[in-house]
Parts: structure tokens; C-alpha cells; sequence
């Protein structure tokens, strides 16, 4: 299997202590039962501290699916963002699944882009856990399927040192063997299946396709993309082959054409517009929901 490793991280030494053979013996003895992912955290955490994580499939064709989420610390009580009902699809992790991305260990700092932490998605999701760092364990069923097992360190903590990075690594070949085991034992992605799961993902879908489009020129949904995700204008002119003046004219003319003055109207203008969205047609979103919402 090809693995996709952090570079630049010198690799760690672990040292098999008594704590550490028990956690490992653990995952080995719940391969294959319910209770597989907490001891795989549990033994994560023996090697490196987290405040909260937990597992998830992603799915190109459903939308994804938490298997478990866990906090060592207690949780803020914040009014967070459904992730599930449709903001999934601009997490950095979920689309460098979309993209293609192998197996391996993927720290968020890594793979956002550039102004993400300015993103409403950040600010409404990431920053309303309190997280200050995310490390995604991917491991590649197939081409359209992966299970994910994510580590989280809360704020005010700086976040994953690089030596807890590399020690992840240095266990990665065992943690991959124990999860393909598991998924083997316990046919993870027909279990999690579902109508209801197929169905949201497709206007999700639908939405990041065809939003704006009665209003909106093509590129200029190019450009709202990379918007909604948390580029800057200057990557997404990279992204595009274009100029970074040319990129500002098209948002100013998102802007001017969805009547919306900020990045927060632009991201709940998006999320409001999913369940009007049309499955398997060309169709506008917005303009569903705008005749919906329109007075009399």
C-alpha cells in the first residue's frame, strides 16, 4: 500500500512499555467488535496526548459517517454547525478525500488552505470545538470509500508537536493492519448505507455544482468555490491560471449579484440553499430557494 507521510519530520523511537503493550494487545483483542475504535484511541493517546478524536467513513457517494467521537476533556457548550447536513463538503480533509488523497497521516496546518482560518466554515466549526490542531488518519478502502480516525488538541494548547507527528508514523503500518482487519471482520460501508444518507449527499452535491448558477457566470462559481473553502484571492488565482485583480473583480461581482456584503452571508446563503437542491438536474439551488422565501 502506498502510504503519504508528513516530510521533514525526523522519525521518532517509541519505547513498548507496559502501558503501551496493553493498549496495543487492546486494538488487537477488539479487531473486528464495537469496541475497536476506542481502544485504537486509546492506544493513539498512549503515544500521543490528544483532547478529543474519534473515526468516520468518507464516502464519494454518501455523506460522511461518524462511528465514533470521543472527549478527554469536557466539551465547550457552543451551539456548533450541523457538519453532517452539508458543511462536510468543505472540510480540507473531506475534499483532499474527493481529490484522490492516498493513505496516511494528514495534519490540518498542512492541507487547509490559506485563509482557512478565516473561513465561516472554520469559524463556525473548528473554532466553535475550541480545536487548535487536527491530525487525520486516512486509511483507503478503495477508490471511493476511506475510514478516517481524527486527533484533536483544544485550545490554548499550541497544538501536535512534530515528534508526537512522527511517532504516529512510526506506528502508522500497524494501525492501517488493524483497521483493514476490522473493516474485513465487520463490512463497515454496507452497514453505514443508507437512503436518507445517499439522498442529502446528492444535494449537498448538487449544491457545491449548481449554486448561483441562474445568476452567476461559470467562473465566477469557480471562484465562489474556492470562497466558500477559505482560499485567498492571490491562491485562487493560482488555482484558476488567472491574475489576482481579475479574481477580486469576479468576487466583488459574486458579491453584487447574491446581494451579500460578507463571507458569513455568502456561507449561510449556501447551507440554506441545500434542501432545495435538485438531485441529478442542472438546476439553480438559490433560485428554489429564493422562490420559496420570496413575500407572497
Amino acid at each position: 500500500m502506498e502510504i503519504s507521510r508528513i516530510q521533514d519530520i525526523p522519525a521518532a523511537t517509541i519505547t513498548l512499555d507496559t502501558a503501551l503493550a496493553t493498549a496495543l494487545g487492546n486494538v488487537i483483542q477488539t479487531v473486528g467488535k464495537p469496541e475497536f475504535f476506542h481502544g485504537l484511541l486509546e492506544f493513539l493517546t498512549s503515544i500521543c496526548p490528544m483532547h478529543s478524536g474519534g473515526a468516520m467513513i468518507f464516502s464519494r457517494h454518501q455523506r460522511p459517517q461518524l462511528l465514533l467521537y470521543r472527549r478527554w476533556t469536557s466539551a465547550r457548550k457552543v451551539g456548533v454547525l450541523d457538519y453532517f447536513s452539508g458543511a462536510y463538503i468543505l472540510d480540507p480533509n473531506y475534499q483532499r478525500f474527493l481529490a484522490g488523497g492516498g493513505s496516511g497521516i494528514y495534519c490540518l496546518r498542512d492541507v487547509a488552505p490559506d485563509e482557512f482560518s478565516n473561513s465561516e466554515f472554520y469559524l463556525q466549526f473548528y473554532s466553535q470545538l475550541g480545536l487548535a490542531d487536527y491530525i487525520d488518519i486516512i486509511w483507503r478502502i478503495d477508490e471511493d470509500t476511506a475510514l478516517s480516525v481524527f486527533l484533536e488538541q483544544n485550545k490554548p494548547s499550541t497544538g501536535f508537536a512534530p515528534e508526537q507527528v512522527a511517532a504516529i508514523e512510526t506506528v502508522l503500518p500497524i494501525i492501517f493492519s488493524a483497521m483493514e482487519k476490522h473493516h474485513g471482520q465487520l463490512a463497515l460501508v454496507p452497514a453505514i448505507g443508507g437512503d436518507d444518507n445517499n439522498l442529502i449527499h446528492r444535494k449537498v452535491q448538487s449544491s457545491i455544482d449548481n449554486f448561483g448558477s441562474s445568476l452567476l457566470t461559470k467562473r465566477e462559481r469557480e471562484v465562489l468555490f474556492y470562497m466558500l473553502s477559505g482560499y485567498s484571492a492571490t491562491l485562487t488565482a493560482d488555482r484558476l491560471k488567472s491574475t489576482e485583480g481579475t479574481v477580486k473583480v469576479q468576487r466583488k461581482s459574486i458579491h453584487r449579484k447574491l446581494e451579500i456584503g460578507s463571507q458569513a452571508e455568502l456561507f449561510a446563503l449556501f447551507i440554506r440553499c441545500i434542501p432545495y437542491a435538485t438531485p441529478d438536474e442542472d438546476s439553480d439551488p438559490l433560485a428554489a430557494y429564493q422562490s420559496f422565501v420570496a413575500p407572497g
